[in-house]
């Protein structure tokens, strides 16, 4: 099990399986929600996913496009918040106490990533979100 929690503890959480690998988002939204060049998130069943405890200090801030994100209420951590359509779970990386096993499979939206981002590594880059069969950027 890997399990993860927001800063101040209240909110905890494990599972036993990812289905991706770590995606990064440079989108603008991605970019405030995180604090950072972009937002580290995989990709949980929900069946795989358990909610330890502090379930009810869980916040979702919604914009009128759709976008969302949650967030623990006392202390603003982004918490794991259910991926729109699926039966899984969004889960921020950097929630997450135990290492996953999991390494970067890829960046996306890299083409609004802020100026000041340098993306390193080998993992493949998207202008936007990856279309099934669309090469990626290099």
């Amino acid at each position: 099990m890997v399990g993860g929690s927001c800063l101040c503890g209240g909110i905890r959480f494990e599972y036993s399986r990812a289905v991706t690998d770590v995606g990064m988002c440079h989108c603008s939204l991605c970019r405030k929600v995180s604090g950072a060049a972009s937002n580290a998130v995989i990709v949980v069943p929900e069946s795989d996913f358990k909610w330890l405890c502090g379930e009810e200090l869980r916040q979702t801030f919604v914009k009128p496009t759709g976008w969302s994100t949650t967030f623990c209420r006392t202390c603003g951590n982004p918490v794991p918040q259910k991926l729109h359509g699926a039966a899984a779970y969004w889960v921020p990386a950097g929630a997450l106490d135990d290492d996953p096993g999991l390494r970067i499979g890829g960046h996306i939206f890299v083409g609004s990533k802020a100026s000041w981002d340098e993306i390193g590594g080998q993992a493949p880059q998207f202008e936007e979100r990856p279309i099934p069969g669309a090469s990626p950027r290099r």
